[in-house]
């Protein structure tokens, strides 16, 4: 990853940002604003990604003040996300001047980013520099490593005036999308695409904070990369493969995180045919009765791991069809669903099946974390919750229980509806008498371990 303009970057014994400058941020559309006062110049920065692209774009516009020389100092750090913060050698960054602009290389399995520089009587002062003894904010928060360095190549130089802007320009994509689109241009282009974003959400959330919240949750809806097979099928039968990204930048997409958030993601935001795309790529990647867990960075293939994501999925499913009523989606994922139940019925993989007996759902298997307490440690599950999970048995007796609407409002008469009515209600009443302390007043959380 490129970091550029890193003002969220301070020295290690600094107690202070290190721009004292700054009177102001506040979001506009979803995009970052930045006001600086120097002197008797304010000067405001603005930054914005191009939809789809690896490419960044940074303004600074003089607001008030006769201007001056502006320099800009890129200050870059190339590495994987879980690499060192110290980055690769400095010998290796490799920085070279071209026609359209400047590039940085570094490695072969790594892209060569392309600046552009554009401004008023434009220059650039090389001197490389490495900076030091950089305190990594996020990073000492959640307790990694985050004492580090970045590299510069030197600073840009020009002339800014009253209302006239200068522009930085970052891409790791090929010179012809680069030149593609001017500074300009792609702030427009953004801002119309959110524009579009909030028109298809409900009346209420247009506008101030709900608004806010539509442009932030379009942050985690993406297009996942690499998996090449899915995206066939999808594009056979006219469709487009999505999912629902965890959380930038240490995790990829999670089944349990996709499907509880997709409501407030998708629906809420009047995004459906999304959620419908989200829906059908989750009902490809079943195996066993199960969708993924998550997929692991790098690999087109999930990890099934999870009891309790491909019941979070009826919920999702359910959600969707209250908000869309798409019999056509369901008819798509009924089957599937029925199978699921099977799977689950006969018994599945990591020791998940539900118990003849009272119909409660059991899972373990040493080794794996398979409930939303996740935390692993090298080999070491730290809370493996084996037995009888509260919240699993709720949410097949829900599972239970939608299925079989599902298949009375698709009149599906292959299906013995009944049997899985009876296992419901076999569920239901052994969770009423097996999960209730009468004791403390609330429910256990495992029973059977």
């Amino acid at each position: 990853s490129y970091v550029l303009a890193c003002d969220d970057l301070v020295h290690k014994d600094a107690v202070a940002p290190i721009s004292p400058y700054l009177t102001e941020f506040r979001l506009e559309n979803g995009l970052p604003v930045w006001v600086f006062r120097c002197g008797g110049n304010v000067i405001e920065k603005r930054t914005c990604m191009v939809h789809l692209q690896n490419t960044a774009y940074i303004t600074y516009t003089l607001l008030e003040g006769e201007g001056g020389r502006l320099e800009v100092q890129p200050a870059m750090h190339v590495r994987s996300h879980d690499d060192s913060l110290a980055g690769p050698p400095e010998e290796q960054y490799r920085w070279t001047g071209v026609e359209d602009g400047f590039e940085l290389y570094v490695s072969d399995d790594l892209p060569v980013l392309k600046l552009v520089w554009n401004c008023g009587e434009c220059g650039f002062q090389m001197k490389t520099q490495r900076l030091d003894n950089l305190r990594y904010r996020i990073e000492q928060a959640r307790g990694y490593d985050w004492e580090g360095s970045l590299w510069s190549p030197g600073g840009f130089t020009g002339e800014l005036r009253p209302g006239k802007s200068a522009s930085l320009t970052a891409s790791t994509e090929d010179w012809e999308k680069v030149r593609a689109l001017s500074p300009g241009a792609a702030f427009a282009a953004e801002l119309e695409r959110k524009r579009r974003l909030l028109r298809t959400a409900p009346p209420e959330a247009r506008e101030g904070f709900p608004a806010e919240l539509v442009l932030a949750a379009d942050q985690f809806l993406i297009t996942p990369i690499g998996r090449t097979a899915d995206q066939v099928r999808a594009h056979a039968v006219g469709d487009e493969i999505r999912t629902v990204i965890a959380g930038y930048h240490w995790f990829t997409d999670w089944g349990r995180d996709t499907m509880i958030s997709l409501e407030g993601l998708t629906l809420s935001t009047g995004r459906y045919r999304e959620a419908e795309y989200i829906l059908r790529s989750f009902g490809n990647y079943i195996h066993n009765g199960l969708i993924p867990n998550m997929f692991p960075e790098g690999r087109t293939s999930g990890l099934y791991h999870t009891a309790d994501a491909t019941l979070w999925f009826f919920h999702a499913i359910d959600r969707y069809l209250q908000a869309t009523s798409d019999w056509e989606t369901l008819e798509f994922l009924l089957p599937k669903m029925v199978d699921v139940a099977e799977w689950h019925l006969r018994g599945t993989d990591f020791g998940i099946y539900i118990d003849q007996n009272d119909g409660l759902m059991v899972q373990g298997q040493d080794g794996y974390q398979l409930t939303w307490m996740d935390a692993k440690v090298g080999d070491w599950v730290v809370t493996p919750r084996r037995g009888k999970a509260v919240e699993l048995s709720a949410l097949w007796y829900n599972a239970l229980r939608l299925l079989v609407e599902w298949l009375e409002a698709l009149e599906d008469t292959r299906t013995d509806r009944a049997r899985y009515l009876e296992w419901a209600n076999r569920c239901r009443d052994s969770f009423n008498r097996r999960f209730w302390n009468s004791e403390k007043g609330c429910l256990f959380d495992v029973v059977d371990t």
